[in-house]
């Protein structure tokens, strides 16, 4: 019996970069599509941090999409309208991303993996912190995923426990039902610890993070140890 079963898990959640496909795909493409706005792109990285670091793992004061745009816009473009910085991050990101993610190639095994957790009755959810965009379609496991979110429409970005929890409320399942995994320690491993899931940290073989419950380097063994 796996991690899953043994543990009462019902539902198996997902991050999306750097988990479903290698990081550095995503950062190749991130520099392109922002290389002819460098000024912008780093005020927009640099507005992200601060965000992460002003909220930590804590719920935040913005509570919907709506709010966070404001907030962000007043970070990266104080003075200005928040049509403003939506408009230039449409333009600057959103509208060449969908192009520039039609080339992602997943792991080797994830979508089996998907296929094999779905044979055995559990529910499947992303929880992404960038916009999900046509990636699961990219990655050819959209019909695979039960529920896709962005931390984003939730007014948080991870590891903020807040869209981890509004997560299992829309899902509805409670936190020790679910298993979050990602390849980041600090966002993923540590947000979904805090809001209560049991959590599967990716990374290379032999790596070590004992606030993981799980540690796996192939989507392989994901299927051995957790199904």
């Amino acid at each position: 019996m796996g991690y899953a079963r043994s543990h009462g898990i019902r539902a198996l959640c997902f991050d999306i970069d750097g988990t479903f496909y290698p990081k550095r795909q995503m950062l190749l493409r991130l520099f392109a599509s922002s290389v002819l706005h460098l000024p912008f792109a780093l005020k927009y990285n640099a507005m992200r941090q601060r965000l992460r670091e002003e909220t930590g793992v804590s719920e935040g004061d913005t509570y919907d999409l709506d709010s966070f745009r404001k907030k962000e816009a007043a970070i990266v473009y104080p003075g200005r309208s928040v049509e403003y910085f939506i408009a230039k991050e449409d333009r600057v990101f959103r509208r060449s991303w969908d192009k520039l993610f039609r080339s992602i190639k997943p792991y080797p095994g994830v979508r089996e993996a998907l296929e094999a957790a779905h044979a055995e009755g559990f529910m499947i959810a992303a929880l992404s912190d960038f916009p999900l965009g046509s990636k699961l379609e990219a990655l050819g496991i959209a019909d695979l995923v039960d529920y896709a979110v962005s931390a984003e429409d939730y007014g948080s970005l991870k590891p903020s426990a807040r869209p981890f929890r509004r997560l299992l409320e829309d899902i509805g399942v409670s936190a020790g039902e679910a298993l979050y995994t990602g390849d980041s320690r600090s966002k993923d491993i540590d947000g979904a610890r805090n809001a209560g899931m049991h959590t599967a940290l990716i990374a290379p073989r032999g790596s070590v993070y004992n606030r993981a419950d799980i540690i796996f380097s192939s989507w392989e063994e994901f299927r051995k140890v957790v199904l």
